[in-house]
């Protein structure tokens, strides 16, 4: 039953495995995460060259269907360089001809065992095609909200900017009326220096994360105006009842090697050669007995004198068991994923609901009372800067706690996509 399910899943079409030659010249602007991620799955180049390994597994089935083709030979012998070939036509020469005809024929079921590898490689490749779509989705939605949170950085920070640059403007004409000393006016302007610095790290931070994600959907050349319109996840799905991809291509490869083992094992089973001959011994004046043609048969089989292929089944089983390990070790790592995942994207998500339903409103609410007691002279400019400072912080930790829970998501969704019990 195992063979005959691999089988089927081996005779799927090619149109799965098979990656487009060509990717669409313009992204949409902007670009939201599920065009990003059907981007992805096509123009991708590690899921296409996971697409193409489908191919080479698929000409390895064929490959291993192939019986071992005849072999024909042909030999002339009895020329003397004494007597040459003699006189007449060329039934009348004296040299022999001899036909052979030759074939192996496999015994123990070695065929069979190798298709049955072949096709649980297969199997495994399209497993591997799977999680490498997993891996690389991953990456694409870290990279999406990397790119949105500093996005909405770089617009923070030319808010933070502008209004430094509307703060330093308004001091120095309350400087040259006399109603402010110009050391305050000086303040304004070392904050506007360090709003115009955190703008320029800002904007070199933007461009960095819009070749990241622009080389995962290979559009390195729309990197420079690539937007995002970010839609941040707020809820957790379900987890999946199928097994995830890479402890399914695991869970293939062990089929392999089980097909492999048993292979090296008829490896004891002696193949036979058969072979079928026609030899023509023409009469002549120099051989009179000569029995015209004559026909034969040969059977020949290998002698296991020197070895039994001892080597080859160690090899086998040695091959079984680091598949067996390497199962056991993909499915640990699995459920440890999915569990840290879990417990990450929780306390993300509660940080981030607690950012922006109660700190950010009371930073909103203490730098609002700043601007006013200051334009009123009830407050220095000290207070002002510091409660501009405490607001910028927060919203900016608000934006971090946002992409981080974002992360968090992104990881849990790929840590449980199909991290249920086995079907």
């Amino acid at each position: 039953m195992r063979v005959l399910s691999i089988a089927l899943l081996a005779s799927a079409t090619l149109s799965h495995a098979q990656a487009p030659d060509s990717c669409p010249p313009v992204l949409p602007q902007p670009l939201s995460l599920a065009a990003a991620e059907a981007r992805m799955e096509s123009c991708n180049r590690e899921v296409r060259a996971a697409a193409l390994a489908i191919d080479a597994a698929q000409a390895d089935v064929r490959i291993a269907g192939q019986r071992p083709n005849p072999t024909f030979s042909l030999t002339m012998n009895n020329w003397s360089p004494s007597k040459g070939l003699g006189s007449g036509g060329a039934r009348d020469k004296q040299l022999d001809q001899a036909l052979h005809l030759e074939q192996l024929l496999e015994r123990g079921g070695k065929l069979d065992l190798r298709i049955a590898q072949a096709q649980a490689n297969v199997a495994a490749a399209r497993a591997e095609l799977a999680e490498q779509r997993r891996q690389q989705r991953l990456a694409v939605r870290n990279a999406f909200f990397d790119l949105a949170a500093v996005q909405a950085r770089a617009a923070l920070q030319r808010e933070f900017q502008s209004l430094a640059t509307d703060s330093v403007n308004a001091a120095r004409r309350r400087v040259e009326a006399g109603d402010v000393a110009a050391a305050e006016a000086n303040r304004f302007a070392l904050d506007a220096m360090r709003a115009e610095n955190d703008l320029r790290q800002a904007e070199a931070d933007l461009y960095k994360a819009r070749l990241d994600l622009a080389r995962l959907l290979a559009a390195e050349p729309m990197a420079v105006t690539l937007t995002v319109s970010p839609d941040w996840p707020l809820a957790a799905r379900a987890q999946d009842s199928s097994e995830r991809a890479d402890v399914m291509a695991a869970r293939n490869r062990v089929v392999a090697a089980e097909a492999a083992r048993e292979l090296a094992r008829q490896l004891g089973t002696r193949d036979v050669t058969v072979g079928l001959d026609a030899e023509r011994s023409p009469v002549t004046e120099a051989n009179p007995t000569a029995n015209g043609i004559t026909y034969g048969v040969s059977v020949s089989i290998p002698l296991f004198l020197h070895h039994r292929n001892e080597g080859e089944m160690q090899r086998a089983l040695a091959d079984l068991e680091l598949a067996r390990a390497s199962l056991e070790k993909v499915r640990a790592q699995a459920a440890s994923e999915a569990r840290l995942a879990e417990e990450e994207w929780r306390a993300a998500s509660v940080r981030r609901d607690r950012l922006e339903a109660q700190v950010r409103p009371i930073a909103r609410q203490v730098a609002d009372a700043a601007e006013y007691a200051y334009s009123r002279g009830a407050s220095g400019v000290l207070d002002l800067l510091d409660a501009r400072r405490s607001l910028k912080a927060v919203e900016l930790d608000e934006l971090q706690a946002r992409a981080e829970a974002a992360k968090a998501w992104a990881r849990r969704e790929a840590a449980v996509e199909g991290a249920g019990p086995p079907p």
